[in-house]
């Protein structure tokens, strides 16, 4: 698929960085790379501290702390856009979850546009077997994650963890599926979509995945970058830029030239929602049907095996600054 992007540009690319494992020390100085570059992407946060040491993302940084805060206001007055990862780290009931978006409002001035759910969080919106539209695929991803907990219900309006109301009315784009490609055109010609059967939200989006610094190195390598300039593509880059991308408060070498090397090309590089405005703006329907939704569900266990095969392990350089006592 090809698609006219703003002022003459080949390509779409920004990233979507999941808030996880994120400090202020660990996220400072590939954010300055980025602005540096013109790179004005969109960075999650977590409005609510939860402080349970038996959390894997204990010692990540909040709206709650202070300079942390002072930060994300600084990232989006020079035009990142902050969007939502959930209340907290750990699940939250729906009281919980006013309160955090309240936060949110109260210290950046607006409610989130965008928003991706959170691990295993029992409020997450259309999560887990959730997304899945036939009994076959809800099974096989049973049987791929062999979990009996029930972590998708913020959708539910009989649960203690229901804000679907408050989703439909605050939340313009919500994440859906994750993928092993640059550019996304090559999944689905529509990358940001409406879906009748997920009522309590407004527009999905796909996107490309990338778990860590060295999955995100291999991603955005030059032979990709070629490839989705050359294509006229979209990338919407999922990734936790809290994950191994600074050591010694110094961005990743190969992450520092990759990025340089991307930004030198006729990109268009705005945040995920500005990007999603564009697509919806130009598409003439949005709705997606039967068939393109079993197509994005199909491709995504294909994509799911394949990462599993693939997947990279890289140096937890984060947890100096998570734990910086120890």
């Amino acid at each position: 698929m090809k698609i006219s992007w703003p002022e003459n540009k080949q390509f779409a690319f920004t990233i979507f960085d999941d808030t996880d494992v994120s400090t202020l020390g660990n996220i400072t100085p590939v954010y300055e790379l980025l602005a540096g570059l013109g790179f004005r992407t969109t960075k999650s946060v977590w409005p609510l501290s939860a402080n349970d040491p038996a959390s894997d993302y204990f010692g990540s940084h909040t709206l709650e702390d202070g300079k942390y805060c002072d930060y994300i206001k600084s990232l989006q007055q020079r035009g990142f856009e902050i969007a939502y990862h959930g209340a907290r780290m750990e699940s939250s009931s729906r009281n919980m979850v006013q309160k955090s978006l309240q936060k949110f409002r109260t210290e950046l001035g607006v409610y989130p546009r965008a928003y991706a759910c959170h691990a295993g969080n029992c409020e997450n919106l259309y999560w887990g077997e959730a997304r899945f539209t036939i009994k076959a695929f809800k099974l096989l991803f049973q049987l791929l994650n062999q979990s009996k907990i029930r972590y998708s219900e913020g959708h539910r309006p009989e649960s203690r963890f229901f804000w679907g109301d408050l989703a439909k009315k605050y939340i313009n784009y919500a994440r859906s599926f994750s993928y092993d490609e640059i550019n996304l055109f090559n999944i689905s010609p529509r990358v940001c979509y409406a879906d009748s059967r997920k009522p309590f939200l407004n527009y999905l989006f796909i996107s490309s995945d990338a778990d860590n610094v060295e999955e995100f190195n291999n991603l955005i390598h030059l032979k990709n970058q070629e490839k989705l300039e050359r294509q006229g593509g979209v990338c919407i880059l999922s990734t936790h830029l809290g994950k191994g991308f600074i050591k010694e408060d110094a961005v990743n070498p190969a992450t520092k030239y990759l990025l340089e090397r991307l930004s030198q090309r006729n990109g268009w590089f705005p945040t995920v929602s500005q990007l999603l405005d564009y697509l919806t703006g130009t598409c003439r329907e949005t709705e997606i049907d039967f068939t393109q939704r079993i197509n994005l569900e199909l491709k995504w266990f294909l994509h799911s095996f394949k990462r599993k095969l693939t997947a990279r392990t890289y140096e937890k350089s984060e947890l100096d600054y998570l734990f910086p006592d120890e």
